[in-house]
């Protein structure tokens, strides 16, 4: 029963968006296929009317045998005309759904919160929910129409054969059913195959980008790798294909013997029926139309009991999608969110803040406290792993603590509505998105909310140090970029100074920079720098760096060492306290030296 209802909430939510987005061309899909369904009786019911005609004729040289022949041909002709018609109308519905399918999973996409992406379990229902995209949404909705035919057929035929013969329609109906359960019971056992490996897929998914994407292509060839990363690749698959064909050797045999009681139980009605003609008891016309009937049945039980058992992953799958598109946030918002409204950098204070990730009962930061001053530029520093990134993603909001608040202008974080604290953001990751858009498009999609400003962004462009390369290029900021689009493809410490300038353009009231110059030359990191720098006072700037001789001229500094603030002050204070930050900054300097 539970399943029963899953099943039906999957189909709901299928043909939801059927009549959501394209009502008009579904209700249409709906008459034709109600007419298609009972169409076939119509034609068998004229075919027996046919042979009796005919046989009368022979007898008595009736005219009416030629009519029956047009009004039978014409009749015969319809369920070509109305496969035409609902191909065309499924085809334009298709094109309709198919556009809106695609954007509303899009939207959810981005709706749902970076926390949640960054759970395992939540990865594992992407890829169960998406390996084939949106196509079970399709097909499960689809098939609903060839469902609609053959209960049509089913209610139509079961009305006649009733009227008929009882006895003779229960066994044709009964003789079907094993089939129906073998379908099923290998169905839901192929969808736990793809569930059980979905953890292995992702692996195989991962994998089989360093054959599909340029840049790790490239590293593929040059490390000479692909035997290795084939060999992995091929494991899966093979463990993966043992399985499905185990289950298909099963499921070959099982299903030869139920389809062969479906013929036996369709044989021995007609058998019934035949009996009945050789007795006088019926015409033969009537024989025939019974036939085309039970054959109408048995086809319409058959192809029901086909359908929905065939359609049992495609539901299992979409009843995945239906969780993708019901997932809950991980950060919750508040219900009466408190507007900042704020026009410079705010004050923010860590208040006895500590985080563990829901998959792991290990701290990752302890009992900090801190105070981000407006108009300061501040920096993290500390070993990797230390939770200077953590740090950024509770201040982002991308997590809440889970002990202790931050504090905005006074207001506990949790309270400001997620949107507005982000409008005021300015956040560039270790990992950042390139944009192959035209140069100008790329850099003004930092403040995508607003028109953009061709002005602001050429001064981004001169404060990140893209402007001299940008004047080298033929198009200048009408650029094309990316080689997929017949683009200019800049180097990675290029890519590295568009992304600071999307991130300046975008005018953050605080501005989070994590390691954003990894890549870029010496002398470019030096200008960007003194730029950060000479930010306006109503501006923070927060910059996280393994690089000493840009964090040493922070107006203050942080110092994580395994998710505790163990010191904190300018470079100068640091210094004389002879602790970490004096023995990294040591370590570094003697670098040099060398």
């Amino acid at each position: 029963m539970k399943n029963i209802k899953e099943y039906l909430k999957s189909i709901i939510f299928s043909l939801n968006y059927s009549f959501r987005f394209v009502p008009r061309a579904t209700w249409v899909m709906v008459f034709l296929y109600i007419f298609s369904g009972v169409l076939g009786y119509g034609n068998s019911f004229l075919l027996g009317k046919l042979v009796d005609v005919v046989i009368l004729s022979v007898k008595t040289s009736s005219s009416e045998v030629w009519y029956m022949i047009i009004i039978y041909a014409v009749v015969s002709g319809l369920p070509g005309i109305i496969s035409n018609l609902q191909l065309y109308v499924n085809r334009r519905r298709m094109v309709k759904l198919q556009m809106e399918i695609e954007l509303d999973i899009m939207k959810q996409r981005e709706k749902i919160d970076i926390a949640r992406y960054e759970d395992p379990r939540f990865q594992d229902l992407i890829q169960r929910a998406f390996r084939n995209g949106p196509n079970p949404i399709y097909q499960l909705s689809n098939t609903q129409f060839d469902i609609l035919r053959a209960v049509t057929g089913l209610i139509t035929g079961t009305i006649i054969a009733i009227r008929f013969d009882v006895f003779v329609y229960l066994i044709v109906v009964i003789a079907a059913i094993p089939s129906f359960i073998t379908d099923i019971k290998f169905a839901g056992q192929s969808w736990s195959i793809w569930s059980k490996d979905s953890p292995e897929q992702r692996r195989f998914g991962d994998l089989r980008q360093h054959f599909i994407f340029r840049i790790f292509l490239i590293e593929t060839k040059l490390l000479q790798s692909s035997g290795k990363l084939l060999s992995w690749m091929r494991k899966i698959l093979a463990d993966f294909g043992e399985k499905q064909l185990k289950l298909e050797k099963n499921r070959v045999w099982l299903t030869s013997v139920t389809d062969a009681i479906a013929l036996l139980g369709l044989a021995w009605g007609l058998i019934l029926v035949l009996k009945g003609v050789v007795s006088s008891q019926y015409q033969v016309g009537t024989f025939v139309f019974m036939v085309g009937v039970l054959n109408s049945v048995r086809a319409s039980i058959t192809n029901l009991l086909e359908m929905i058992s065939g359609q049992y992953e495609n539901n299992l799958i979409v009843r995945d999608m239906q969780e993708f598109m019901n997932t809950k946030p991980i950060v919750i918002e508040s219900k009466n969110p408190k507007i900042l409204n704020i026009k410079m950098a705010p004050e923010i204070i860590f208040e006895n803040v500590s985080f563990k990730y829901d998959n792991s009962d290990k701290l990752i930061l302890k009992k900090i406290n801190l105070i981000l001053r407006a108009g300061d530029n501040i920096g993290l520093v500390g070993n990797n792993g230390a939770g200077k990134t953590t740090l950024v993603k509770l201040l982002c909001r991308i997590y809440d603590p889970t002990e202790g608040r931050i504090i905005v202008n006074g207001v506990d974080l949790r309270e400001i509505s997620i949107k507005e604290w982000w409008s005021y953001l300015a956040v560039m990751l270790q990992d950042y998105a390139g944009y192959d858009f035209l140069v100008k498009d790329a850099i003004a999609i930092g403040r995508s909310d607003k028109p953009a400003n061709f002005t602001k962004v050429v001064e981004a462009a001169h404060v990140s140090q893209s402007h001299v390369f940008i004047e080298e290029w033929k198009d200048k900021y009408d650029q094309q970029l990316g080689v997929e689009f017949s683009g200019k493809e800049p180097s990675k410490g290029q890519r590295q100074k568009l992304s600071i300038a999307k991130t300046l353009y975008r005018d953050g009231l605080v501005m989070i920079l994590d390691e954003p110059t990894a890549s870029v030359d010496a002398e470019s990191e030096s200008k960007i720098f003194d730029s950060i720098e000479n930010l306006p006072e109503d501006r923070t700037a927060i910059l996280i760096s393994h690089d000493f001789s840009t964090i040493s001229a922070c107006d203050k500094i942080f110092v994580l060492d395994e998710g505790k603030l163990i010191e904190e002050g300018d470079h100068k204070e640091l210094m004389s306290q002879k602790g970490k930050y004096a023995e990294l900054y040591n370590l570094q300097a003697k670098r040099f030296k060398k």
